[in-house]
């Protein structure tokens, strides 16, 4: 249900989305949230479009992460 090139979630939708994930948000959460889904959606598509060929990606994880 993410948002794809151009077509917006409507908020009947996201709300849909909301309560599938157990969220438990008011109507004044949802519409004070869906902007920033909407935001973070065209992100998600500028990411997913990028065209990486052959190339891998390498994630590591390093133990010694320092505390504060």
């Amino acid at each position: 249900m993410a948002s794809t090139e151009g077509h917006q979630v409507s908020l009947e939708q996201f709300k849909t989305m909301t309560e599938l994930a157990g969220l438990g948000m008011t109507p004044e959460e949802i519409e004070q949230l869906k902007p920033l889904y909407d935001l973070y959606a065209r992100y998600i598509d500028i990411v997913h479009s990028v065209e990486f060929g052959a190339e891998e990606i390498g994630v590591t994880f390093h133990p010694d992460w320092p505390s504060a």
